[in-house]
């Protein structure tokens, strides 16, 4: 088995540890196989492109904004003194300007996102996509037969017994059994877990109402109980991601 990282060029040592150099070929050797290496290129191969179409529309970032989105930087890593900042910079081998062009580019993307996106297109997504907002709050029931689940469903819809109950007493799910089968919130990304048509029936069902059961992958059979359904708002939060995405889709 090849060594690594013991008889580095000097000038290619980027750490050492327990005595051993780690040289740049393996860090990058390591990047490559774990994707990270694939991941940076094509994250800065898309700035470029922004860059690029940013100086074409005329965009710019003046000082100001500049200093302002640096300090937010450094801020949201606890860098809150210049020496920090500094040693910092030290330990990962970085300069500020390294640093600048980073935050000058997701500044110009904003920018960018904000001429190219208007808000007509981001409600045509919106209301073009209904099901990929929507969400529902569930607690499931899941035990080893069918029949079982099947009399449980039963005693639910017919007699009226309470499902958080029945879920602490017979739910194999350790995790949410002594919550009644509380899971949270789902939406339809969340939501692959479950056979298509069981998705569809939980996304249209009223409030109370009784799913299943159904086959899981990992044994046993489940019943859901859908406690909220909804659909998330388009408010100024999901606007701004949408913008993002849709510039993003431009972009490419």
């Amino acid at each position: 088995m090849a060594e690594s990282g013991t008889t580095a060029d000097p000038s290619e040592v980027v750490a050492e540890a327990a005595g051993c150099e780690i040289a740049r070929r393996d860090v990058e050797a390591r990047l490559r196989l774990s994707g990270a290496w694939q991941e940076a290129s094509a994250e800065l191969c898309y700035e470029s492109a922004v860059t690029a179409l940013a100086e074409k529309e005329g965009l710019s970032v003046g000082d100001e904004q500049l200093q302002q989105a640096f300090d937010e930087f450094r801020r949201s890593r606890g860098l809150h003194k210049a020496e920090d900042t500094n040693g910092w910079l030290k330990a990962a081998g970085l300069a500020v300007e390294d640093v600048e062009r980073l935050v000058e580019a997701g500044l110009l993307h904003g920018q960018l996102a904000k001429r190219l996106v208007d808000d007509s297109q981001i409600d045509a997504f919106y209301n073009e996509n209904p099901q990929r907002f929507e969400y529902a709050r569930v607690s499931h029931l899941i035990v080893a037969e069918e029949g079982a689940a099947q009399e449980l469903a039963l005693s639910i819809r017919e007699e009226g017994e309470d499902f958080g109950k029945l879920a602490r007493e017979h739910s194999l799910d350790e995790s949410t059994r002594a919550g009644g089968g509380f899971i949270g919130l789902v939406t339809r990304a969340d939501a692959t877990a479950f056979p298509p048509e069981i998705a569809d029936r939980v996304f249209s069902a009223s409030v109370g109402e009784v799913v299943g059961p159904f086959a899981v992958a990992a044994g046993g059979y489940c019943l859901l109980r859908v406690d909220e359904v909804g659909r998330r708002p388009l408010d100024d939060s999901l606007r701004q991601s949408l913008r993002a995405e849709l510039f993003a889709q431009q972009l490419r």
